[in-house]
């Protein structure tokens, strides 16, 4: 009898011991990784598919992201397409019913947002990768960032309750951080900022600060450039007076520096769009100053 009660007292105080166990978050995205980090904090473990060097159009879906992801309690991923290549396979490999579509630990970012570029009409193959409901490379904006943790932030408490208040506190600041920052960025872009992109990653970031894409050295999405499009390019720069080509370091730079050899006066950036695309680029808000130095205003 002594010892039942020995082992219902231990019982009992394990028992009434809170559990700490961090909630084991998989992201599509370096971009997502650190949004989940700035709210999640230290009660959040995170891991990112996709390396910040790496195009997250197309990914291998490899058996050890399958393994991650049997083990997470919550998914997060872009959507609106940009994932489709590989993301199915991993979650259906995984065997995870929580990160299912619709399940309790699946949260899909882009759903919160109103997309710019959306396609009208009928689209085909000939248009290139196109993403059927609008541009997905929506965090390049700071303001669609703060969307985004918002939900992030009501997802991590609606799996941790005990935790909310700590969540909606990393919010607010992640939120009044960016907040205070929007204005000052403006002023370091300044005005009438006219570049050339290879592809259309920064629609968002171009949207939110009045900078003007005057061409895009793909002719169409995912499709490589011809000679009589790199020449048409190069008119357009000309007339317009560019002076900035800006290459995602995933992209080769060949094709842009092409067309700076006979544009006066143009140079080629290769720039990061993701969080850990660079060294000096460890969250998302250095990843928005690394962008707002790039396109200052000299």
């Amino acid at each position: 009898m002594k010892t039942f009660k020995i082992f219902i007292f231990t019982l009992c105080t394990i028992l009434s011991i809170p559990s700490y166990a961090k909630l084991n978050v998989i992201t599509t995205t370096t971009n997502l990784k650190s949004l989940v980090e700035r709210i999640g904090g230290d009660q959040v473990e995170v891991q990112s598919f996709c390396k910040g060097t790496q195009d997250p159009h197309y990914l291998e879906a490899k058996p050890s992201y399958m393994l991650k992801a049997a083990k997470a309690d919550l998914l997060v991923s872009i959507g609106l397409e940009l994932e489709v290549g590989w993301l199915p396979l991993i979650i259906r490999g995984s065997r995870n019913p929580k990160i299912q579509e619709g399940g309790s630990g699946s949260f899909v970012a882009g759903s919160f947002i109103e997309t710019l570029e959306k396609p009208t009409g009928t689209i085909s193959r000939a248009d290139g990768d196109v993403h059927p409901e609008g541009n997905p490379h929506f965090l390049l904006d700071p303001q669609n960032a703060v969307i985004v943790a918002e939900k992030i932030k009501d997802k991590l408490s609606d799996m941790d309750h005990e935790h909310s208040k700590y969540f909606l506190e990393n919010f607010k600041k992640f939120s009044n951080e960016i907040n205070s920052k929007l204005e000052q960025w403006q002023k370091q872009i300044g005005k009438n900022r006219k570049v050339i992109t290879y592809h259309k990653t920064l629609t968002y970031f171009f949207h939110r600060f009045g900078i003007k894409n005057i061409a895009l050295l793909e002719p169409k999405p995912g499709i490589p450039p011809s000679a009589g499009h790199i020449m048409e390019v190069m008119k357009n720069a000309k007339k317009e007076g560019v002076q900035l080509a800006l290459v995602e370091n995933y992209f080769d730079p060949t094709v842009a520096n092409r067309v700076a050899k006979d544009v006066t006066g143009l140079k080629v950036r290769l720039i990061p769009v993701s969080v850990e695309g660079e060294k000096d680029v460890p969250d998302i808000v250095q990843l928005y100053e690394k962008l707002v130095s790039v396109m200052e205003a000299k």
